[in-house]
């Protein structure tokens, strides 16, 4: 190989930097090309390098250089792998002058412009944030090609899946196609741990019950180490929607078919949209008054198609720090699309992304996110299987920058509940309540409580059920008289003097 470039009278690559999300496979990747290759491999962590005392970090770096280089002969390449680059190569800039990160970095740079043996010792650094390393080390010369390490697709994981089970007892019912379909969003590392957690779970029934050693791993085993391996690129910032289901949602019937729509059919009938040359809704933005049920309706789309959900509120990203909230909203929707297919929720985005107000103080935070979350949802659109979903009881109060098609495509009105979704949501409530109510007093209740949201039915029956015990701690039921009772404590939120703006909002923006 090192001949073909000199006979073309170029100089080989000195340097490779591979990125990725953790637990990608970036150190696999590299021992199987130092295996393939028959090449020395030497591996340092960069947090091993940095040490506390003057000169020590930058003596170990030519250490470790000067021993990759001994290995190089005429017959077979050295690879230095420095694997977490960024712990001792980050942006000097944010450092320090005189930082002993500072003198690292430098000393990094004068060796990998020393290395002579271009071709016979090649430095591969790796790391999970490419944009923290000093700009000096990606420029031509040094890491002369970057290569994005990818979260693995679904043929992808069905090969780590086969790699992972290839010496396990798998009982007849387990489908590994089946399995790399619902492991959306796991790296080669997780599906490890899953496959482990998996066999741990038959030695411990083993154990439990005195069992021979001979059972197999079956798909039972599979399904539920899926509930407690949770995938690196949902730890933190991904959320657990539960186990909330359409059924569980009383009424709003047209909403739900309009969300499974928008999130299914993209995935489940591209050819379809694309003969019609139909695209993909990028955003859906819910608007009404609060307790209507708009956050659950979003984590029982999440829960019921299966796909990681990222939440995002005013509460939880903004910092006293300058940045930060759009560093937050960066990392949401870079794990979002690393994820997919995925649910990025921004819940009251009213209070994230509010209309501008000219000559105002906050004027440059609400400039700085907007333009962030303009930039990430425009980025939404060559990503496959990412929706984002927006809920706000003050459509009047977001930016028009934000309602133009293209962001947020399909805006929704979601009403208080009519009668019927009022009987819905009552017969909801009181499956786990046991409701001495025939069929004609829950409609009857349902009349009387116009004007209640969602959230008011549930305080009702919440209620009711503490004013049977207080009359009778070993209750059995819940009658009539309990839930009239409720009804004189539990007002109505959403009055006609309340709704007015909601209504007018409804006559402005449609949905």
């Amino acid at each position: 190989m090192i001949t073909k470039f000199e006979h073309l009278g170029i100089e080989a690559p000195k340097g490779v930097l591979l990125y990725g999300p953790p637990g990608v496979g970036k150190t696999r990747l590299v021992q199987k090309i130092a295996e393939l290759t028959n090449s020395h491999l030497t591996v340092v962590q960069g947090a091993d390098i940095v040490g506390p005392y003057l000169g020590e970090s930058e003596k170990k770096l030519r250490d470790v250089f000067a021993q990759a280089q001994r290995k190089v002969t005429d017959h077979r390449a050295s690879i230095l792998f420095i694997d977490e680059i960024d712990a001792l190569a980050g942006n000097r800039e944010k450092q320090q002058q005189g930082n002993v990160g500072v003198r690292v970095v430098a000393q990094l740079l004068t060796l990998m412009d020393g290395v002579e043996s271009r071709g016979r010792l090649v430095v591969v650094g790796a790391t999970n944030l490419p944009n923290s390393l000093d700009p000096a080390l990606r420029r031509p010369g040094r890491f002369d090609r970057e290569v994005h390490v990818d979260v693995p697709g679904t043929e992808a994981r069905l090969a780590i899946l086969r790699y992972y089970t290839r010496g396990m007892a798998l009982g007849d019912d387990v489908d590994l196609h089946k399995l790399a379909g619902l492991t959306s969003g796991y790296v080669g590392a997780d599906i490890g741990a899953l496959c482990r957690e998996a066999a741990v779970a038959v030695i411990g029934l083993q154990l439990k019950e005195g069992l021979s050693g001979d059972q197999a791993v079956g798909m039972r085993e599979f399904t539920e180490a899926m509930k407690h391996t949770v995938p690196a690129l949902r730890r933190g910032l991904a959320i657990d929607v539960g186990d909330t289901r359409w059924q569980d949602i009383g009424g709003l019937d047209e909403l739900k078919q309009t969300m499974q729509r928008v999130f299914d059919w993209p995935q489940n009938h591209q050819a379809a949209m694309h003969r019609l040359g139909v695209h993909p809704v990028r955003g859906i933005l819910m608007y009404g008054p609060p307790g209507c049920s708009k956050t659950t309706v979003v984590k029982a789309l999440a829960h019921q198609e299966e796909v990681s959900f990222f939440s995002i509120n005013g509460a939880s990203i903004y910092s006293p720090y300058v940045g930060d909230a759009e560093r937050t909203v960066r990392r949401v929707f870079r794990q979002a699309r690393a994820a997919s297919p995925s649910v990025v929720f921004f819940d009251e985005i009213d209070a994230i992304v509010g209309k501008r107000q000219q000559g105002t103080q906050g004027d440059a935070v609400q400039e700085r996110m907007l333009s962030t979350m303009l930039n990430e949802m425009d980025g939404v659109e060559a990503t496959h299987g990412v929706l984002v979903v927006g809920a706000t009881n003050r459509i009047d109060m977001l930016d028009p920058a934000l309602l133009r098609p293209g962001r947020f495509d399909k805006i929704v009105y979601v009403p208080p509940p009519d009668h019927a979704a009022r009987m819905a949501i009552l017969r909801i409530k009181m499956r786990a309540m046991p409701a001495d109510l025939s069929n004609a007093d829950v409609d009857a209740l349902a009349t009387r409580t116009e004007g209640y949201s969602g959230a008011d039915l549930d305080n009702v029956c919440r209620e009711a059920a503490l004013l049977a015990l207080r009359h009778d701690i070993h209750a059995t039921s819940v009658g009539w008289g309990h839930f009239e009772h409720a009804l004189g404590v539990v007002e109505p939120s959403l009055t006609a003097q309340v709704m007015l703006p909601y209504n007018q909002a409804h006559a402005s923006f449609g949905g």
